[in-house]
């Protein structure tokens, strides 16, 4: 294209104007192809869901089986190019068409559409490389993204976003701006998605020559949900969070051998829930120091001073932390540490102070035969607490459920008939007994995801309880832990660890009782490699702890043996085989562990360049009042040739819960060309 004399001029001097670098190499053009990339991929997933409720007494056993398929083609190309010149308006833009074909089938039933999509990704950078710069982005996409182990979603994603830096010489201080507003819609089988978000950042950062830096930090988002599962219902949900942060980190000292570490936060949450109860507003602000100093190769020191407070609604606290202490290392085989600290929080319910020191020596040896380390560490602290309320509430305690694998609230004596667990949206509230079960061992609440539930495996959920404060009284406790541990080279090891906690009670009584422990824990490992025509490795291990306690003492064992072999047919590849068992059992309580365990992996990459692996994991536990099974078998096979790639991603998942039984299973192949 023919750029007249006139119209080169004006762009020169505009480049000028803004700083553009200008060389003959980098010729004028009204607009210039630089470039073209794309790729064109075929996909085909199968999604299957099965949950089996077996029928009590003469009632038969009833089964829901949904099974979704899309067929899809993808043809994508990106195109690179600029306006004038390449510093002053680069434009990546990419374009391409999607045919889907689509079946979900819901126990017989069939639905079945034709799709007809698009990918659309736009982005324009103007002033690249200069130091006001910024660009402005569109996308439209249509992603299979993985929602849950073995369950893949396809999604509509729409994306809005924008960006300015402004950097020296031109501001003294650095500054990046960026917005977005993106849209997520998708379903599959047991999920709905229907998110908006928009999120606003503003960072800024300053240096001191020698000395450090500090960068000021503001964020907020906004979140309007309407995502959950669609055998429960769906509450709109409107989030909004802001934050502002003031991170500072310094050296100082003739040798620099002071770090200093300031940090500033304020945080706040608003939900709007539609037809439920309304969260209180939250409010937080933290402070922290952190003094850290090296006085020699074998001395060390440091302070720390944390003050964090919380507003929400009723729940109100002020919590301000102190600890300081040596580290002295005049020797690698010993070392020492030593140090105090003390604790003041203050809620509407409960005022508490604790105060004490700690101290630890660690010592090793060579033997003639291994290496022997021995650690002793020892602790005092004196705590009292003065309750004005018989309980207190804890909102949105952040969990996530691994099949069906139970995980511990982090307060202990929560009160009976007071948890409420819901997703992170907080767009519905899961029930107990249908979604999730609550257990009791001792003082701990035990929450365990149930498999014919709404709860998908791995999902992020947020739990409200009240727990029993105590009451008002005072105590005394020490703690002891020795540990010692001998070692023969990476071969073998074996250790042993005693811990005893004795609190005493110095004021008061409390309305439950202290837990005073002992516990004794030794164990052995071993990892042997075997050389010859066919080289492998043998491992075993065994673990044993007897800990009594005032509360809840138990019992537990744990063995496991393994084999590593390598491939002797391809040369590049190997073989694991492991089984183990784990068994806890408690004094007064039936949720003992009684869990049985195997795996099998397989891995080698051929010559051709495929790479295959598969893996078979199961797990029985029959411990506890209910049995359960999860049984995992994965196969993924890759092909890259050139611009070619194939991928194969196979997965069934078995898993049963007293009387459910679940069992996902996903099929997806992909070709991908790049051109």
């Amino acid at each position: 294209m023919r750029v007249s004399r006139e119209c080169v001029l004006l762009v020169r001097w505009f480049a000028v104007f803004w700083g553009c670098e200008w060389s003959a190499a980098q010729e004028i053009a009204p607009f210039r192809l630089t470039g073209v990339e794309g790729y064109n991929n075929l996909r085909f997933v199968r999604d299957q869901f099965e949950t089996t409720q077996s029928g009590a007494g003469t009632a038969a056993s009833t089964t829901s089986r949904q099974v979704q398929s899309d067929f899809r083609e993808e043809l994508f190309v990106m195109t690179h190019s600029y306006i004038y010149h390449p510093n002053l308006l680069s434009l990546d833009v990419g374009l391409g068409p999607i045919l889907q074909q689509s079946s979900f089938q819901d126990d017989g039933a069939e639905t079945k559409s034709r799709d007809a999509l698009y990918n659309f990704s736009g982005l324009a950078k103007f002033l690249r490389d200069k130091p006001y710069q910024g660009s402005v982005s569109y996308e439209h996409l249509n992603p299979t993204v993985s929602v849950a182990p073995g369950q893949v979603i396809t999604q509509q994603n729409t994306r809005f976003g924008a960006d300015l830096a402004l950097m020296g010489p031109f501001v003294s201080v650095p500054t990046f701006i960026d917005f977005s507003r993106s849209h997520m819609l998708g379903r599959s089988v047991d999920r709905i998605i229907d998110d908006q978000i928009d999120q606003f950042n503003l960072r800024a950062s300053r240096n001191f020559a020698g000395l450090g830096s500090t960068q000021v930090q503001y964020q907020a988002s906004r979140q309007v949900s309407q995502s959950g599962s669609p055998n429960l219902p769906i509450q709109g949900t409107n989030t909004i969070n802001q934050g502002l942060s003031v991170d500072s980190r310094f050296q100082f000292g003739v040798a620099r051998q002071y770090d200093l570490t300031n940090l500033i936060t304020f945080n706040t949450q608003i939900y709007t829930l539609e037809g439920q109860n309304p969260i209180p507003d939250r409010k937080d602000a933290r402070l922290l120091l952190d003094l850290r100093g090296r006085h020699a190769d074998d001395l060390q020191s440091f302070g720390v001073f944390n003050h964090s407070s919380s507003d929400q609604g009723d729940l109100s606290s002020n919590a301000n932390s102190l600890a300081a202490g040596v580290n002295y290392n005049p020797r690698p085989e010993f070392s020492a540490s030593a140090g105090m600290h003390a604790d003041q929080n203050q809620t509407r319910q409960l005022s508490s102070s604790t105060r004490g020191v700690d101290g630890s020596v660690r010592f090793q040896q060579t033997l003639p035969l291994g290496v022997a380390q021995a650690s002793y560490t020892l602790r005092y602290d004196q705590r009292d607490q003065v309750a004005t309320a018989a309980q207190t509430d804890v909102i949105g305690e952040r969990v996530t459920l691994v099949g069906t694998t139970y995980i511990v609230l982090a307060q202990q004596h929560v009160t009976a008939g007071s948890v409420v667990v819901a997703n992170v949206a907080r767009t519905q509230t899961f029930v107990e007994g249908s979604d999730y079960v609550l257990t009791l061992v001792g003082t701990e609440t035990r929450l365990q995801r149930m498999i014919g539930g709404a709860i998908l495996d791995s999902q992020d959920l947020l739990v409200d309880y009240s727990y029993d404060l105590g009451g008002t009284f005072g105590y005394r406790q020490i703690d002891q832990t020795l540990n010692l541990n001998w070692a023969l080279g990476s071969y073998f090891n074996a250790y042993f660890r005693y811990l005893d906690s004795a609190p005493s009670l110095s004021s008061g009584v409390p309305t439950f009782p202290l837990n005073t422990v002992r516990s004794s824990l030794y164990g052995i490992r071993a990892d042997v490699p075997i050389k010859g025509s066919l080289p492998m490795i043998l491992g075993a291990s065994f673990e044993r702890e007897d800990r009594r306690e005032t509360i809840s003492p138990y019992r537990r064992d744990a063995e496991e043996l393994y084999a590593q072999v390598e491939d002797p047919f391809f040369g590049a590849g190997n073989y694991r085989v492991s089984a183990r068992r784990s068994r806890v059992v408690y004094d007064n309580s039936l949720q003992n562990v009684d869990l049985h365990g195997y795996d099998l992996r397989y891995w080698v990459r051929f010559m051709s360049g495929v790479e295959l692996s598969m893996n078979v994991n199961a797990e029985t536990d029959t411990g506890g009042p209910v049995e359960r099974r999860h049984l995992v078998s994965t196969v993924k096979a890759e092909w890259n040739y050139r611009k070619l790639k194939m991928t194969l991603d196979m997965g069934r998942t078995l898993e049963t819960q007293g009387d459910f039984r679940r069992a996902p299973a996903l099929l997806q192949i992909q070709v991908r060309r790049e051109f």
